[in-house]
């Protein structure tokens, strides 16, 4: 083979590894936006990494740590399809359409993302995508939106909810849980950034989050995201339970409906909450009859109708099980569930433990110490003490202004040499390495007083400005490990965000929330394979 061809052959696949990290971004950024568009990205994004895998040689697929629960869940779903009872060429294109894309997407992510850069750039993506998710919703709440949006309220257990936004997600809750999943990933990177610029974004975005949740009136997914905060406060840092009690003390305040709708989660006065309760019993009787094949994956909406002991109306489709467990053991059986569910709780106990300190090591280190004190509640003092003693360190690092630096007696000159009782000379030469835009350099071999030596030059402008307590430019500078490090505990905090949500509603059931979910269980395995050298 000539050197052109070689070169051309290389190109091709330099190429074609560009194009599918492109499709990749183009998911990520317009999987909550378009999911149409997204879908397109991902299939297109399939077909490059296939031509790039056979063009060349030296690429090698790698092992990600959930292969086999994922490989078991694929095929039991394709099995639940052709087994069901209700089976039709319906049945196969969902099937296809939903369960090929989520595989796809494990696969393009999990073998291409290799490198922290690329991490990054779909961090990016995903950031965009949400805010523009945000700013919409901020706009349905103030002018309002479409008529349709009446179904997600309850007239007669809130009569004073008149509106319930949903974006670009066309439904209350999906968004709501999608903003859970949002919320999480700025908490992981919050406790692992430094910079006080980068530490204040991030708080403003849980915040923005945080608004439009409360303009979903989501009860689950609200008491989802607290316990969340809960679990992560009390085990790992108290002080996000002082700024999610400031966030929501600031929601209460501002909309007593909101307090009412969340109160409400814990009383059956609502209509939904008994509707859900009698879906679940439905289900159950599912399970007890398919408990293998399950009724096969998309066929709940078919096959309720033999079980609806409760919901009366014969005008209203249940599309799901309102609970992501139950949801999953009817449509696919027991076995194809538990798959899931170990690729799923595995994506999160992993993303727990690449963090520098995880739950695991936290929870054992202060546990075995409780447990073996013979004063508990002492020891729980200690700790409580510890914990708020770091808040308040935090809270004058973050607010309290800088010390200024010392003065500097300013001199006219554009260059000043620092010596000690001798002169300094340099030559051309040495005075070449100075660059105008440096502030310090280095060089060597400087004649003092007849000796060689090495020095540094500091360059002083008379015009530089006062340095602001918050240096703007540096909020995109991250340390590479602390922004891998916050990025996989997010995830790990926003899959247990999910887990929670997913017990009063099946939103994976939902086209952008499940690719979701798919998308960051496979960057999840790529950071692990990253930080095991794969």
């Amino acid at each position: 083979m000539d050197r052109v061809s070689v070169f051309a052959r290389r190109r091709r696949i330099k190429n074609l590894e560009e194009w599918t990290l492109y499709a990749i971004l183009t998911e990520a950024f317009f999987l909550a936006l378009s999911p149409t568009v997204a879908s397109t990205a991902v299939v297109f994004g399939m077909m490059t990494w296939f031509l790039r895998s056979r063009i060349d040689t030296h690429y090698k697929m790698r092992s990600l740590p959930f292969d086999v629960p994922v490989a078991i869940f694929l095929l039991i779903g394709a099995a639940s399809v052709f087994l069901s009872s209700a089976r039709s060429l319906e049945l196969i294109y969902n099937y296809c359409s939903l369960v090929g894309v989520y595989g796809l997407t494990y696969l393009i992510v999990g073998q291409t993302i290799r490198t922290p850069a690329q991490i990054k750039l779909v961090a990016q993506a995903l950031c965009a995508s949400a805010v523009l998710v945000v700013l919409w919703g901020f706009f349905q709440f103030v002018f309002g939106v479409d008529i349709a949006d009446v179904k997600w309220t309850d007239p007669e257990a809130f009569p004073e909810l008149k509106k319930r936004i949903f974006s670009t997600l066309e439904n209350p809750n999906v968004l709501a849980g999608y903003l859970d999943i949002f919320i999480c990933l700025a908490l992981g990177l919050l406790t692992k950034v430094e910079r006080r610029s980068q530490k204040i974004i991030l708080i403003g975005m849980i915040v923005m989050f945080a608004a439009c949740l409360a303009m979903t009136y989501s009860r689950g997914a609200f008491i989802a995201i607290a316990v969340v905060f809960a679990v992560y406060g009390v085990l790992k840092d108290w002080r996000v339970l002082i700024l999610f009690a400031a966030v929501t003390g600031l929601l209460a305040y501002s909309d007593t409906t909101f307090t009412n709708r969340i109160l409400s989660a814990f009383t059956m006065d609502d209509s939904s909450e008994g509707v859900r309760v009698g879906i679940w019993v439905s289900t159950s009787a599912m399970i007890s009859d398919h408990p293998f094949a399950g009724i096969g994956w998309g066929a709940y909406q078919y096959v309720y109708p033999q079980y609806n002991y409760y919901v009366a109306d014969p005008n209203i489709t249940i599309y799901h099980a309102h609970n992501i467990y139950l949801n999953y053991a009817a449509e696919v059986g027991i076995v194809g569930a538990l798959a899931f569910f170990w690729y799923f709780f595995g994506t999160m106990f992993i993303s727990f433990g690449v963090s520098e300190r995880g739950f695991d090591k936290w929870l054992n280190e202060h546990f075995n110490k409780i447990l073996s004190s013979s004063t508990f509640l002492q020891e729980l003092a200690n700790i409580v003490n510890e914990k708020l003693a770091n808040f308040s360190d935090m809270v004058l690092n973050l607010f309290g202004r800088k010390k200024p630096p010392p003065k500097i007696k300013k001199s006219r000159k554009h260059y000043r040499e620092v010596i000690h009782n001798e002169e300094m000379t340099f030559s051309e030469h040495t005075r070449k390495k100075f660059s105008d835009e440096e502030e310090v350099t280095a060089v060597d071999n400087i004649s003092v007083a007849g000796e060689n030596i090495s020095a540094k030059i500091i360059k002083l402008d008379d015009e530089r400005k006062k340095t602001s307590t918050v240096d703007w430019n540096d909020v995109t500078k991250i340390d590479e490990k602390k922004f891998i490090d916050g990025l996989q505990l997010g995830i790990g905090l926003a899959f247990l965000s999910m887990a929670l949500n997913g017990l009063t509603d099946d939103l994976l059931f939902n086209i952008p929330s499940s690719m979701l979910m798919w998308l960051l269980g496979a960057l999840s395995a790529s950071i692990y394979s990253i930080s095991d050298g794969k």
